[in-house]
């Protein structure tokens, strides 16, 4: 019974002993890593720099793309928008035979 419980203690050593290490390994290769992954992202931003005109470029086309869509979608209901403002229209002019709002 107490040759378990021996082995269970030096069990949670050795874990807490091993956890200690990895912990410590994973603090050094943060550190030694860490100016590495700094010019990574300098890279990434000049990257993003020197590709902002084609970004800029490509949305640009997008809208144009995606307006002319738009277009085609609105063309069709032109008629009966034309249709229901003149209605409206027609509806809201005073007649001389109606007599003024109060």
């Amino acid at each position: 019974m107490f040759g378990l419980l021996g082995l269970g203690a030096l069990a949670i050593a050795g874990f807490v002993v091993f956890g200690t290490l990895a912990a410590v390994a994973a603090m050094v290769c943060w550190l030694l890593f860490m100016p590495l992954r700094l010019l990574g992202w300098v890279f990434h931003v000049f990257t993003a720099l020197l590709l902002l005109p084609l970004i800029v470029l490509a949305c640009v086309v997008g809208a144009v793309f995606f307006g002319f869509g738009i277009v085609m979608l609105v063309v069709p209901v032109l008629p009966f928008i034309l249709i229901a403002a003149f209605f409206t229209w027609w509806f809201r002019r005073r007649s001389p035979a109606v007599p003024g709002r109060v």
